[in-house]
């Protein structure tokens, strides 16, 4: 079993089937199912995935997300970290030390929040988590 970050991209990708990465994202989140792991994420990436999805897919995927969160976090194969001044802190630390990287404030909480809870990878489709060291699946 490994803990593993997940991003933004990543859920919406599962969800949204007109996504182009849908198919890809769907069988690695199946992989990580059947190997044990367990995601962790922040609440940030909830709310711009919740909001992301609800203007581009429709309300009905934005429900299915919330749905999907509610029972992953029942099973205990999905932890979510709400951010709080400390990790803040860090994210806009790291943001001002990575000025050439593409990194938004979800971006920068998520590092944070991978690194202290000793992520294995980040389960997302943004590359800029490469810059920052970690292993990027799929």
């Amino acid at each position: 079993m490994r803990i593993v970050y997940a991003d933004t991209g990543a859920f919406i990708a599962l969800l949204w089937r007109r996504d182009r990465a849908h198919e890809r994202v769907r069988d690695h989140y199946r992989g990580l199912r059947e190997h044990g792991d367990v995601l962790l994420t922040s609440n940030l990436v909830v709310s711009e995935t919740a909001t992301r999805l609800r203007f581009d897919a429709g309300l009905p995927v934005a429900v299915a997300f919330r749905e999907l969160l509610d029972a992953a976090v029942d099973s205990g194969r999905l932890i979510v970290r709400h951010t709080d001044p400390e990790v803040d802190a860090k994210a806009w630390e790291l943001m001002e030390r990575h000025p050439a990287a593409a990194l938004s404030f979800t971006d920068c909480v998520g590092a944070v929040t991978a690194a202290e809870g000793r992520a294995a990878a980040v389960f997302g489709l943004d590359r800029d988590f490469r810059v920052l060291g970690f292993t990027l699946e799929p």
